[in-house]
């Protein structure tokens, strides 16, 4: 309706000025006599004139808010104009006639508000004037989104000051005025923006992420907004979700910054906590492509058969990072070879940084500790892909590096010695699985226990403690198919064969082609007398490897002739 009377009022003047001519022309440049209205028509006569004076008003306020140096006049002319609305006998009958609507006065408070708000920080009188203007029209976008700032001010304000009692009434005011805001415009972008950095910093995770969603679908190309997404989702686990938001962010922002290059390895890490190897493997090489120049530096070999870095060669951390991955994730898929090129690559890369850092002066001791710990952990990695790859002594020699920096490392001492007892190496698996449990607590490495009870039960000797320590074991992790195998294990040798067979039929459930497991239950069968469910047992376990020796034997033996 404004809108409306404005342009009537500039269209009268426009035309009076273009018909003036003419009617100088008609009257011979007489002045032609005034009609006198109708007393009928005198009122709305006045009320037009008294509105259009209202709209002059108003724009001039406005025109003089345009320019910072006529912001005092912008309000004097505010004041006025309000102050003549409040005590305004016609302002009745204006707004009888539809010339002065409940709108108009809304916005003409919603305008001295955000004068008040954003240029003369007057919050009391600002929000005195934003409530008169909601007052008279509840669906006013622009006076509501005013107060919600307003209020959120405050509320920081009382919150860094410690006022508790008054933060809480605020915080329940500034969030239903925040929603108000976009329930009235749902694509109110800055109501959102306050909405989700205020429920994120409050711990309303929840709509922070409705809010934040809301962002992505109104300024779906700002990736700063899916990337906070992303964050909330990964602190409620829920990865999946994560990844894709993380997936956007690098989607609209493809360069391989290093900013951008970290968050594609935080991207590839994800994939392999939520077990997609092949998007992990994906995302760790695209990083990677990014040092292909780096690769030929690489290529040569010392005399050790290990890879040479130049003295030249900048090592990013990021490629570290990233050849880690992709070796975690290519031994996840029981790929060794490619996991153990890439762990090497990690490895030499590591071995590099930790010798520079020992002539640099400017490395603080703290970097020294962190690369020493990761090319610990590194060693580690690579010497767990050689046991899964049968190859033990690779293993002993890779945990042994280990154990040369630290003779305490529990990890290193329990695979080492189960490395050892790979290769029936009895006394040294003994001595290195022993040390590790006298330095691990109870639940900290049932690994070793583990192993040790095993290695007792394989020898067929001190039975009573591998019973100890493998139930150690299992106090750690009760559902481990290894772990009660062992203890099947055990109690075959002990002579128990209704708890062996009970533990290792509990353990074929949980790793059922697993073939040294079956095999076990094949023995405990045998020796039960239960030679149908032995054969059967044996005939799964040949499927799995039919080409092995020792099963192929074992079948001759109990085929019935």
């Amino acid at each position: 309706m404004r809108y409306l009377n404005v342009l009537t009022i500039l269209v009268l003047i426009v035309a009076s000025f273009s018909l003036q001519p003419n009617l100088q022309a008609q009257t011979e440049g007489e002045t032609p006599e005034l009609v006198i209205l109708p007393d009928a028509d005198a009122g709305l006569n006045a009320d037009m004139t008294r509105a259009s004076e209202l709209y002059t008003d108003l724009m001039w306020a406005v025109y003089c808010r345009t320019n910072g140096y006529n912001i005092p006049k912008s309000k004097i002319t505010y004041d006025i104009l309000i102050n003549g609305l409040e005590s305004d006998k016609d302002l009745a009958r204006l707004r009888e006639n539809k010339l002065l609507s409940e709108r108009d006065l809304s916005f003409i408070y919603t305008e001295r508000a955000s004068l008040r708000y954003s240029r003369l920080q007057d919050f009391t009188g600002a929000e005195k004037d934003i409530e008169t203007a909601i007052s008279l029209n509840p669906e006013n976008v622009t006076a509501t989104w005013i107060l919600a700032q307003i209020v959120t001010i405050r509320f920081d304000y009382m919150e860094r000051n410690g006022n508790k009692e008054v933060t809480d009434v605020l915080q329940e005011k500034m969030f239903a005025t925040l929603k108000r805001v976009v329930e009235l415009e749902p694509d109110h972008d800055r109501a959102y923006h306050v909405l989700s950095t205020m429920a994120r910093k409050l711990g309303d995770i929840e709509l922070a992420i409705t809010s934040f969603k809301a962002l992505t679908r109104i300024v779906s190309h700002e990736s700063q907004y899916h990337k906070e997404l992303a964050e909330l989702y990964e602190m409620q686990n829920r990865l999946d979700e994560a990844v894709q938001s993380y997936e956007r962010v690098v989607t609209i922002r493809p360069e391989l910054t290093p900013e951008l290059i970290g968050l594609r390895n935080h991207i590839g890490q994800l994939y392999l906590q939520t077990g997609d190897y092949p998007a992990a493997i994906k995302a760790f090489r695209y990083i990677l492509t990014s040092f292909e120049g780096s690769e030929d530096n690489l290529s040569a070999k010392t005399d050790s058969g290990s890879t040479k870095v130049p003295a030249t060669y900048n090592i990013d951390p990021a490629e570290i990072d990233a050849h880690r991955g992709i070796g975690l994730a290519y031994q996840l898929q029981n790929e060794f070879e490619q996991s153990e090129f890439h762990i090497t690559r990690a490895i030499t890369l590591l071995e590099e940084k930790v010798k520079r850092t020992r002539t640099g002066f400017r490395v603080r001791s703290r970097e020294r500790i962190r690369l020493a710990r990761d090319l610990q952990n590194a060693r580690y990695a690579l010497g767990q892909i050689y046991i899964q790859r049968n190859a033990p002594q690779k293993a002993i020699e890779t945990f042994a590096k280990i154990l040369a920096d630290d003779d305490e490392n529990v990890p290193a001492l329990s695979s080492i010695g189960i490395a050892y007892q790979m290769q029936d190496d009895v006394k040294r698996a003994e001595i290195h699985l022993r040390r590790a449990i006298e330095l691990s607590s109870k639940d900290e490495l049932p690994d070793a226990y583990n192993a040790l009870g095993y290695l007792y039960a394989e020898q067929g000797i001190k039975l009573d403690e591998a019973e100890t320590l493998v139930r150690r074991a299992l106090e750690s992790a009760p559902k481990s198919g290894a772990y009660l195998d062992s203890l099947g294990l055990i109690y075959f040798k002990q002579g128990k064969l209704d708890a062996a067979i009970e533990n290792l039929e509990q353990a074929i459930r949980y790793l059922p082609d697993t073939p040294e497991i079956l095999l076990h239950l094949v023995d405990a069968y045998l020796e039960k007398g239960l030679k149908q469910k032995a054969l059967q047992t044996l005939e799964q376990a040949i499927q799995l490897e039919p080409d092995n020796a020792e099963l192929l034997q074992k079948l001759e033996a109990v085929k019935p002739r």
